[in-house]
Order: C-alpha cells, then sequence, then structure tokens
C-alpha cells in the first residue's frame, strides 16, 4: 500500500483548485467516494453510510486536511496552493490527527497512547512475539482512564497493538514485519512516554515528573512511588531537593510530605530552622493553617513557581497585588516585582456565556477569562438561586474538573482551572453539573468575547425562566424561584467583592 502522505497528497490533486463539495463532518459526500476511493486504491464496500466509516479512505483525507494539502471552507474542500509546508511538520500534523480519529475515548488519546506504548516497547527490544505481553504490561501502569481509551480505539473487534502497528506502518514508522524504522525511532523520542514510577525513582525526577501532572494521576502516581520505601529517608530526600531547588520544587516536594500526613512530621523539625523550607515546614504542621505573614510568603512562592507570565500575574492579583508582595519577607519579593514589572499587565478578555438549564431556562453571564472555575460554580449557583448543598462538576474536552475535596475519581482540580484557557473562542462549550443524584446539567457555550478596558466583576446581563427548586417536595411551596435580574446582580456583587 501507498505511503499515507503519498495517499494523501493524491486526494488534494483529486480535488482540486476547483474544489469538491464536502458533509457537514468535512468528509467526501456519498456520491463522491467511489471517485475517491479509486484515487488511494481501496476498495467500497457494498453499503457505506460516509466517507468517515471507511478507514482506508478517512485515514489519507484525515491527513491530507492536517498537513494542509487540503483546505476545508464550508461545505466545500480546495487544494491547497503554494510551496507548502515543512514536510516534517505536516507529517506529525497529520499523525496526530490520524490518531485523534482512531480515538474513541472522550479526550482522543487512545490511540496515541497505544501507538506511545508499543514504541516504547520496541526501542526496548521488543518483537512481535513478545509486543503483547511487553505492551499490556506497561499499560498497567496507567491510569484506569488511559488503559480504557486504549480498549477503545481503533475500529471494533481490533485489538491495541494489532491497531497501532498498522497505523505506524502505514506512517513508516515500522515495517511490513514490525521493526522500528529510523522514523519510528524519532517518533518515538517526540513521543516521550516516561519509565512507570516506582519507589527507587530519585526524587527529583518524581517531583519533575508531578509538575504539571493532573491531581488525579499525580496522587496516583505519589503513591506507587512511596509504597514500601523508608519514612525517615524519603522525607529527608524530599528536603534535600526543597534546599536545592527553587520555589516550584518546594511547593512540590512539600505537597508529597502533606500527602504522607502525620507519619511525616517527626521528620520535619530540621526544616523549621531552614530560611526557604521554615514556612513549609510550619504550614505542613499546622492544624489551623498559616499565619497572615506566612500565607503571603506562599503567595510569593507559588508566583515565583509559574512560568506563564500572565498566570503569575493573575496569582498575585487574586493575592493583593502588589502590596501584598512588598509585605512579604519572602528574600526574592524583589525578584518576583521585576518579573511583574518585566511583563506588565495582560489583556484581559471578557466571556459573554449563555449557560442554559433548559431551552427555556437561561442566564447570560458576563465573565473575565481569568475567572476559575470554583468562582464560575459560585456564580452559576447564584444565577439559578442553587443552594450549593450537592456535589458538582465541569466537563470540558473529555476533562472533568471539580472541587477536590469531593475527591471524585479522575476529577482536576476547579480551582487552578481558568475560564481563558478552557474555552478558546466563540462557540466553544461545557457543561456544569450540580447534584449528581438529580443531576441538574447546564450547558454553557462561548456568545462572544471582548478585551474592554476594564474587565469589570462577574454580572448577569439577561435571563429568562424560573429557576427550579432543588429537592422539591410539595410541602415547600412553589417548585420554582422566579427569575429577578436585580437580585442575582446584587448576590453576585457580593460574591466578587469577597
Amino acid at each position: 500500500m501507498l505511503d499515507i502522505m503519498v495517499r494523501a497528497r493524491k486526494l488534494a490533486e483529486w480535488v482540486g483548485p476547483g474544489g469538491r463539495p464536502v458533509t457537514a463532518k468535512g468528509v467526501p459526500r456519498p456520491a463522491d467516494i467511489p471517485a475517491a476511493a479509486a484515487v488511494v486504491g481501496v476498495e467500497v464496500p457494498a453499503r457505506v453510510r460516509s466517507a468517515a466509516d471507511m478507514e482506508g479512505l478517512h485515514r489519507p483525507w484525515t491527513a491530507a486536511v492536517a498537513a494542509g494539502y487540503i483546505s476545508i471552507d464550508g461545505n466545500r474542500a480546495t487544494l491547497v496552493d503554494g510551496p507548502g509546508r515543512d514536510p516534517a511538520d505536516a507529517w506529525w500534523d497529520a499523525l496526530l490527527a490520524v490518531l485523534a480519529v482512531e480515538s474513541d475515548d472522550p479526550r482522543d488519546e487512545g490511540a496515541f497512547i497505544a501507538c506511545a506504548e508499543v514504541l516504547a516497547a520496541l526501542v526496548d527490544g521488543a518483537n512481535l512475539a513478545s509486543l503483547d505481553d511487553l505492551v499490556d504490561e506497561r499499560l498497567c501502569n496507567r491510569s484506569p482512564r488511559e488503559f480504557q481509551a486504549v480498549y477503545r480505539a481503533f475500529r471494533r473487534g481490533v485489538l491495541p497493538v494489532a491497531g497501532a502497528l498498522s497505523l505506524l506502518a502505514e506512517f513508516g514508522a515500522v515495517d511490513d514485519h514490525g521493526r522500528l524504522t529510523e522514523l519510528g525511532r524519532e517518533t518515538a523520542v517526540r513521543f516521550a512516554v516516561p519509565p512507570p514510577v516506582s519507589p527507587d525513582l530519585p526524587a527529583a525526577e518524581l517531583l519533575a515528573r508531578l509538575r504539571g501532572t493532573p491531581d488525579a494521576d499525580a496522587w496516583r502516581i505519589t503513591w506507587r512511588w512511596l509504597d514500601g520505601r523508608d519514612l525517615a529517608a524519603t522525607v529527608a530526600e524530599l528536603l534535600a531537593v526543597a534546599e536545592a531547588g527553587g520555589a516550584a520544587d518546594r511547593l512540590e516536594a512539600f505537597g508529597v510530605i502533606a500527602a504522607i500526613g502525620d507519619p511525616a512530621r517527626p521528620f520535619l523539625r530540621r526544616a523549621s530552622s531552614h530560611p526557604m523550607l521554615a514556612v513549609h515546614a510550619r504550614t505542613t504542621l499546622s492544624d489551623e493553617g498559616p499565619s497572615e505573614a506566612d500565607r503571603c510568603w506562599l503567595a510569593v512562592e507559588c508566583a515565583l513557581a509559574e512560568d506563564d507570565p500572565e498566570e503569575r500575574y493573575h496569582l498575585v492579583e487574586e493575592c493583593g497585588g502588589t502590596a501584598m508582595i512588598e509585605a512579604s519577607d519572602h528574600p526574592a519579593r524583589a525578584h518576583l516585582l521585576d518579573l511583574l514589572q518585566a511583563s506588565g499587565r495582560p489583556e484581559i478578555p471578557v466571556y459573554e456565556l449563555l449557560v442554559a438549564l433548559s431551552r427555556t431556562v437561561w442566564r447570560r453571564l458576563r465573565v473575565p477569562g481569568p475567572t476559575t472555575l470554583e468562582v464560575l460554580h459560585a456564580a452559576i449557583q447564584v444565577a439559578f438561586d442553587w443552594d450549593d448543598a450537592h456535589v458538582h462538576l465541569f466537563e470540558a474536552g473529555g476533562r472533568q474538573y471539580s472541587d477536590v475535596y469531593f475527591n471524585l475519581e479522575e476529577s482536576e482540580d476547579e480551582s487552578a482551572v481558568r475560564l481563558s484557557k478552557l474555552l478558546p473562542g466563540r462557540g466553544a462549550r461545557m457543561t456544569y453539573v450540580y447534584d449528581l443524584g438529580d443531576r441538574w446539567e447546564h450547558t454553557i457555550t462561548v456568545d462572544r468575547i471582548t478585551v474592554p478596558t476594564d474587565p469589570g466583576p462577574i454580572t448577569c446581563t439577561a435571563g429568562a425562566g424560573d429557576a427550579p427548586v432543588e429537592d422539591w417536595n410539595e410541602d415547600d411551596g412553589p417548585d420554582t424561584t422566579p427569575f429577578d435580574l436585580d437580585t442575582i446582580n446584587q448576590r453576585l456583587a457580593q460574591l466578587t467583592s469577597s
């Protein structure tokens, strides 16, 4: 079979500068399937509903669009003229796009994980006879979500290793005998699957692995590392890394120590006299939380650990601005002020969100982009007059976010995610679910994004429909609360000023 990029190019030439009509899914119309299939040399089944159902056609078509050979505008595809992109970049984008369409999980990651583990096993010396067992062994170190995603990838009835080998062969990463090509070795490096975490992993490598890892995965990795370790030696190693490292290392190290809990307390005494560890140690040992002075110190520490200048700015603003920094006795406070001055104040987008509980019950909220999901949750509670008496969660892009104290499996911390990072543009959507029993499901859609001089507080600009009363029974009186814009905005003003 021809290389997938050759077939992608042939499809682009078939589309031509005059273009071809496509369906709402952006694939050739059923009437054009025989002609398109003939171009790439695949047979058309006796019954086919869509070009997306034909693997031999859909993969090179997806590759052609991702590589920039074909442009789709509305219901028409056209050949992209000109010198084209760098072939290596086009190949990589095509591979990632095909992996996404071959996945059938909310995050579109199953096929990627399968191929990454197959490549890693081949790099480690696996052959076709041992590949299934080695990949299964590696998958056991993945989270339950990732494991399930792998077994949902590829066509029905195709097992992960067979599906991954077939796809990688089309892209030239393995040969017909399942052996790595040079391109496959380069791809394995780019996929960069880290080795499984075990108790003998050095603390510095663990902390680097944890940085940026979603909470649910971080807890799983941490407990796997701690399993069977000597407690005193573990705390001592973490403190040594914290002492030698920067703010990010200190925060991660004490996060692991806090996860150990009370058994770690006796080993923290030495940290209490170290100028850069003392506040962390006091906070970890305290049953009442940090003092105001220590809170300022830790706020500076968190801001220093942040690489993104925009996120650093918002962290500082949420903690009291430059006045908080100046009130702190953190030795690097002057450096933080210099960083803030160098990056300046970022543009702050304002989102106009349509939050709909049903077709007839909805609220329109004006929300600054830096708002966290934790605060957005509180605003939605006000807008619909909920009592905040039940578990809630947000769902977006195949990920789930909630209050960490709910301890929901596979949920990430809603207080660490900002609206502007989650919903990239107009028309983007996510879901907010309140009360997992009754499951009050709100669809959140971005109607408009502006960048005003003053972003202002969260406000409700419009709405319709009376909100249902939660946990209502017939002795409670009316089963709805009338929509009252003024009352909602009064309560939102109290929310944002608190």
